[in-house]
């Protein structure tokens, strides 16, 4: 045998593997820059989760206290325009429904803070805690109560990246009550998040799943 030729061969052989691997690792690298372009431009992925994570009623006091997450697990930013508390109860209409919540609980604390409207970006989350005056006598006269709760409620207006506006109702927190209407104390009538993109107009008695990780802390003090 030649070991010239055979030198030779082997230095083709080394070359070609080289240039394979070479040819395998830039088109990988442009497989990548196409789906990162796919992902960030042309693929779009709405998706905001809201959960309620605390509930307070300071009875006594007649303040109502609310913290609701707000995460974005999509690809594009989501509006948070409104964000309230309410009762389930009669307004102007002879069905109940839920009726925002919007006295102050102090002139320098707002019932929504922070202020919306505000922007939830793509892959981040935005904490809202509500605080509002809810008297027991308003509480004691909502629809309701005679069958041993008082329900309140969160409203959440919202708008996706492609202009589509969506509003969600849904109870988060039942106060009971006695024969007389007195409060007793408080239970969650919500177990998981919702969808922000979603039209909902949630009436009591809530979801009736079993308490998970998705439930929120719910208090509230005996009426004195």
């Amino acid at each position: 045998m030649d070991p010239k030729r055979d030198e030779r061969k082997d230095v083709s052989a080394a070359w070609r593997t080289k240039l394979d691997l070479t040819a395998i690792v830039a088109l990988l690298a442009l497989i990548l820059s196409a789906t990162s372009f796919y992902v960030s431009y042309v693929y779009t992925k709405q998706q905001l989760d809201v959960t309620v994570t605390e509930v307070s009623y300071m009875t006594n006091r007649g303040e109502l206290y609310m913290t609701v997450a707000f995460s974005n697990g999509g690809n594009r930013d989501a509006a948070l325009l409104r964000v309230e508390p309410a009762i389930w109860g009669r307004g102007s209409g002879q069905n109940p429904e839920w009726q925002p919540l919007s006295d102050k609980i102090h002139p320098d604390i707002p019932v929504t803070a922070p202020k919306t409207p505000l922007v939830v970006k793509a892959g981040g989350v935005e904490v809202v805690t509500l605080s509002a005056m809810l008297p027991p006598s308003v509480a004691e006269k909502a629809e309701g109560s005679a069958r041993g709760g008082v329900y309140v409620g969160v409203r959440v207006a919202t708008m996706n990246s492609d202009g589509n506006l969506y509003l969600l109702q849904h109870p988060v927190a039942r106060l009971l009550v006695d024969s007389q209407g007195r409060i007793l104390g408080a239970e969650a009538t919500i177990h998981r998040s919702l969808s922000g993109f979603a039209d909902l107009s949630g009436a009591p008695p809530g979801d009736m799943l079993q308490s998970n990780k998705k439930t929120p802390f719910v208090w509230a003090d005996s009426q004195s």
